[in-house]
């Protein structure tokens, strides 16, 4: 088996998440619509973020709730410089990202950009460790690489 071979993680996609403008209404469309729920609904600051290589503050509210075997997270934007704003003036609302689960953070992300994929936004706290890739040009979406500290 060649060496890149050996290197490569299998794909697991455990989440789907979509940018919203307000998430009381969302959770609300979705109820009408399918048993979703519930939502458990909290509040993401990290002010030593990185968005396009640059440091800035991230604060967003977030809602999850599991969706069959996937989880969903949807993202309303609160304040400061993020790509979720951007999404939201350039989309609209809709599927922002794929999330990809890693056991090793650094390892997997000096992989993925040995392959020539930059970043578009990233973080570290206590609790996880996350990047979203500047993967939408070419295989139509962003996906996230995340790993759990806990």
């Amino acid at each position: 088996m060649a060496k890149e071979e050996e290197q490569k993680i299998p794909l697991e996609i455990v989440q789907v998440a979509l940018v919203v403008r307000n998430l009381e209404d969302t959770i609300q469309k979705l109820r009408s619509l399918w048993k979703v729920g519930p939502f458990e609904i909290r509040e993401s600051d990290n002010p030593g973020g990185i968005v396009h290589g640059r440091k800035a503050h991230i604060k967003a509210r977030l809602a999850f709730a599991k969706a069959g075997p996937i989880d969903l997270e949807l993202i309303e934007p609160v304040e400061g410089e993020n790509i979720y704003w951007e999404f939201l003036q350039t989309k609209g609302e809709g599927v922002h990202h794929l999330k990809i689960p890693v056991q090793d953070f650094e390892s997997e992300l000096a992989r993925i950009k040995g392959k020539g994929i930059g970043v578009l936004q990233s973080a570290d706290s206590p609790r996880v460790s996350y990047a979203y890739l500047d993967t939408e040009k070419t295989l139509g979406v962003i996906f996230e690489l995340l790993q759990r500290k806990y």
